[in-house]
């Protein structure tokens, strides 16, 4: 037997160029049978003879035409031709004397009868899971999660000034007094986790400045090295200062609602992860009220069991990545965005990675498997120009409920 990694990776087996292909697109196995299996784990899908497929195993032949996101065509010179399998052909068995030979085979069938019967009897027959498509995920979920906005102050000591930073006509500008600043706001992704108004996210949502450098969010990127210029311009020096947080609100707008303050969502904090190792929490609806149309992710719907997420099946994203300015439409309304791809590592002790893309505002963002299962939590985007990011494992999620 014999596989094909295919994908804009580098070190696939056959490098696909086209910036529609995912990194890790799809696999082909040859097996010694002679029998050829493509297996496509991508965001775009491939089309086979025309006819498209996504995060699907289907057998074909050696040279059937195959586009990777409908644009760029496999190669099959770089797959090796199976050989053709020569099957032994059983040599007839004689005849036995007609005198007797009905007994013997009717002997013969109630003996077999009973061992199927048999082993019938020791058979647990369970319901059978059938993964879902990617669309009756995203139909399923699209309503359980909510567009997040953190309203805060930083607040920061040194040896000369006991200052608060926020915005004032238009940029980041110090003062003694809050009341003068218009405070600074950051986006992520929540989901209803119970029927009265309970959601989960990442601590780092909630709370952003109390996460460190490898965290490329907004504070850390736009935020904490613009107060350090600031002191540096003023002569306040950026050294040995310390940086604090004041929350100011907490909103969500649900999917579907209108991007405007009369339709957003008073929150508070209802609990902190205390593990630092795990980035959740989760944020009460003020009033307790579950919004009109939103959909909870029960217990039963979390998969609590890390063992079930297998290396290379379909893993599924709704959330907001780039907040509101790529959740709304030209009508103002929230609509969030679903991605897929596969998971490419198996499970850490705290997390899982996965090749379905993200971005900033896609934290606290819903993983799903294929069979609709919530499996892990948005927390961790890798490195630069790479598609692939980390949830929290869901088993974690009753730390904050």
């Amino acid at each position: 037997m014999k596989t094909y990694k295919i994908g804009r990776n580098q070190e696939a087996d056959i490098v696909l160029s086209a910036n529609y292909c995912s990194r890790d697109h799809a696999l082909i196995t040859v097996r010694d049978s002679g029998k050829i299996l493509l297996q496509d784990f991508s965001a775009n899908g491939t089309t086979v003879s025309g006819n498209p497929i996504n995060n699907k195993t289907i057998e074909i032949n050696h040279g059937t035409e195959v586009l990777f996101a409908g644009v760029e065509k496999l190669d099959w010179s770089k797959i090796e031709k199976p050989k053709s399998t020569f099957i032994e052909k059983t040599p007839t068995a004689p005849k036995e004397p007609f005198i007797g030979s009905g007994m013997k085979k009717v002997a013969g069938v109630v003996v077999l009868v009973g061992i199927i019967l048999f082993a019938l009897s020791k058979i647990d027959f369970k319901k059978t899971e059938s993964p879902l498509s990617p669309t009756e995920i995203y139909n399923r979920y699209q309503n359980a999660v909510a567009l997040v906005e953190v309203h805060y102050y930083i607040r920061v000591h040194t040896v000369a000034n006991d200052l608060y930073f926020g915005y004032k006509n238009g940029e980041i500008s110090p003062e003694r007094d809050k009341a003068n600043l218009t405070p600074f706001t950051s986006e992520g992704t929540a989901f209803f986790a119970d029927s009265n108004g309970m959601l989960i996210t990442n601590h780092h949502v909630i709370k952003p400045w109390e996460f460190d450098e490898n965290l490329k969010d907004y504070f850390k990127v736009r935020v904490l090295p613009t107060i350090k210029k600031v002191l540096r311009d003023k002569g306040w020096g950026d050294l040995n200062i310390e940086v604090k947080g004041e929350l100011e609100s907490i909103y969500i707008y649900p999917n579907g609602s209108r991007f405007s303050p009369e339709n957003r969502i008073v929150c508070s904090i209802h609990r902190i992860s205390e593990d630092e190792n795990i980035d959740l929490a989760s944020i009460k609806i003020v009033s307790g009220t579950l919004p009109a149309n939103a959909t909870v992710i029960k217990s039963d719907l979390i998969e609590t069991n890390e063992q079930k997420i297998e290396v290379n099946t379909p893993a599924y994203v709704i959330g907001y990545p780039y907040g509101d300015a790529l959740a709304t439409n030209e009508d103002n309304d929230i609509n969030c965005s679903s991605t897929s791809g596969s998971f490419t590592q198996a499970p850490a002790k705290n997390y899982v990675q996965y090749s379905a893309e993200t971005a900033g505002g896609g934290s606290g963002s819903p993983v799903f498997n294929q069979y609709g299962m919530l499996v892990a939590v948005t927390y961790q985007g890798a490195t630069k120009g790479q598609s692939f990011n980390r949830g929290i494992l869901a088993k974690h999620i009753n730390l904050v409920r």
